[in-house]
């Protein structure tokens, strides 16, 4: 090795090991001193420090992220979806009302056109007016 590495190395050994140090706290008459030797008189209580907080995983928040934007992708997709679906509904309904309304309308024509059926035409125009109630309860069941 080269003279530069090693001393290198030995400074990051000397570094890594000086966190790992004890503190000393000396309180001596009602005052609090901290060194790195233990007290010689007063109280002594020893403070560990406290290791570093772990490496934060980039990776693993950017990760995160992406599950997150991938969640809310398809948190908005499905209501779209449930947008969607009820637009049809809401369509489907109008139109069924539409067409209700329409045999409504085409039984109370026939029931109209029974009453003012000469005797020739009655039993005829009756049956066309049971028919048209009967299409109605069947189509539009109200």
């Amino acid at each position: 090795m080269k003279p530069s590495t090693l001393l290198l190395c030995a400074m990051a050994l000397l570094a890594g090991s000086a966190s790992a140090q004890d503190v000393y706290k000396c309180v001596k008459d009602g005052q609090s001193s901290y060194s790195a030797t233990p007290c010689t008189a007063g109280q002594l209580q020893i403070l560990e420090i406290p290791a570093p907080p772990p490496a934060v995983d980039k990776g693993a928040a950017t990760r995160q992220e992406r599950v997150a934007s991938q969640m809310e992708a398809a948190r908005r997709k499905q209501e779209q979806l449930e947008d969607q679906a009820r637009e049809r509904g809401a369509r489907q309904q109008e139109v069924h009302e539409k067409h209700c309304a329409q045999l409504r309308l085409e039984q109370k024509w026939a029931a109209q056109d029974a009453v003012g059926a000469g005797d020739k035409n009655r039993d005829a125009a009756q049956l066309k007016a049971r028919r048209a109630g009967e299409r109605l309860a069947v189509e539009c069941l109200h």
